[in-house]
């Protein structure tokens, strides 16, 4: 496969592989979801982050400076993902876990961040944050 094909099919699993989603309507409680509610709120979340980054696909073709561009605001939209999760109140029960998986996630967007296109060349930096998503039942997040 060509760089810039192999490139954009990266972006595009980074954006799902990054196990953090959200939309501002999952306002934090103060009182702990029920591990249900704590994966059916989080996996919106992702779904929706899922679909932004989908969006910032640039095309066959693509520049370095394009593909650049995408892997910044994918990392972005990642850190933001990760706030909204955040604002979630898993149960005690999850709590431990959930707070592994998103200090993963936060650390493989810092990588997008720094590296750029150059990170596409790397193993991801959200396998042991998709491992940990899986294991925590976020399906949408471990994508």
């Amino acid at each position: 496969m060509p760089r810039t094909t192999v490139a954009i099919a990266t972006v595009a699993v980074l954006a799902l592989g990054a196990a953090g989603c959200g939309s501002s309507s999952h306002p934090a409680s103060t009182k702990p979801l029920t591990a249900a509610q704590f994966r059916t709120q989080a996996n919106a979340i992702c779904k929706t982050y899922a679909a932004k980054t989908d969006a910032l696909n640039p095309g066959t073709g693509a520049t370095t400076a394009k593909i650049d561009a995408a892997v910044h605001q994918v990392a972005v939209l990642i850190a933001r993902e990760v706030v909204e999760i955040r604002a979630l109140k898993p149960p005690a029960s999850m709590a431990k876990d959930v707070t592994t998986m998103l200090s993963d996630v936060a650390a493989g967007a810092v990588t997008l961040r720094v590296q750029g296109a150059k990170a596409l060349t790397l193993a991801s930096p959200f396998a042991s944050a998709d491992a940990e998503a899986t294991a925590l039942g976020l399906t949408e997040c471990s994508q």
